[in-house]
């Protein structure tokens, strides 16, 4: 199986050891799924760390890092944008755009708001996009 995880899932999975987020990356881990990702979601999982947590979550997102060990691949912001334009938010494209790139089973997301929506469900999108705990029960059955 293979998965993108968004940058609020990284973030997540730094701030706690049992949540949803932690479990999709523990599954990474033990190489039952394969992760792939992109720079700018990479760089904005840290960004976002470094600017609002204490350097214990700093320090267990960068180990996580190291341990997922993600298999990263360049997006171009010309084909994301003809893809995704009419469907999500443009802050949002290159998140969709990575995952079509990658060619994933799923897109992990925590963000309701752009991407656990009606119209991105309604898409015609080459993967599906779930929640951690989406994910933890598909992978369940």
């Amino acid at each position: 199986m293979r998965v993108f995880l968004d940058a609020n899932v990284y973030f997540s999975a730094a701030r706690s050891v049992s949540g949803g987020s932690s479990i999709v990356c523990e599954l990474i881990k033990k190489k039952k799924v394969t992760l792939y990702a992109t720079r700018q979601v990479l760089r904005e999982a840290e960004r976002n760390v470094r600017e609002k947590e204490p350097i214990s979550v700093r320090l267990r997102f960068y180990e996580l890092m190291v341990d997922l060990n993600p298999q990263i691949v360049t997006i171009y912001k010309r084909s994301a944008e003809s893809h995704y334009s009419k469907i999500i938010d443009k802050k949002d494209i290159h998140v969709l755009e990575g995952a079509r790139k990658t060619k994933v089973d799923f897109l992990v997301t925590l963000d309701r708001k752009h991407f656990l929506t009606k119209k991105v469900k309604e898409a015609v999108l080459p993967f599906v996009v779930v929640s951690p705990g989406e994910l933890l029960r598909a992978l369940a059955k």
